[in-house]
């Protein structure tokens, strides 16, 4: 009886997993040390999108058809700013308009350095 009844009781074991990975929102990220970061915060859980491929400008980005997709099937976006990526502001407008959008240089506590100049940043 108890070999028989071993594969019902491991199944809601074995979904566990599935039903997790439902309720974890799809994330996409603008720069590859905000998606470190938030791969990190993610852990097993999940990976975030990354929109702009590393070694790419953030100033200046002409966006691939998956990274577009990647917004558009968004639930959350994480990114730096505006001035970071002012290009990004009408994609996620047009794309990722129902995501929840994380403006990491407006979140509280954030310390915002003066601009610096020069080889050293004197």
């Amino acid at each position: 009886m108890r070999n028989r009844l071993l594969p019902f009781l491991s199944l809601p074991v074995l979904m566990l997993p599935a039903v997790a990975m439902a309720e974890v929102p799809s994330v996409a990220v603008d720069i590859p040390p905000v998606h470190s970061l938030v791969s990190r915060v993610m852990g097993e859980l999940g990976s975030p999108d990354l929109v702009i491929q590393p070694g790419a400008s953030p100033h200046g980005y002409s966006m691939r058809p998956s990274e577009a997709r990647s917004l558009a099937d968004a639930d959350v976006m994480i990114f730096v700013s505006d001035e970071l990526t002012p290009w990004l502001a009408k994609a996620r407008e047009t794309l990722a308009a129902d995501a929840d959008a994380v403006e990491l240089m407006e979140v509280p506590g954030t310390l915002h350095l003066r601009y610096r100049e020069g080889a050293t940043f004197e």
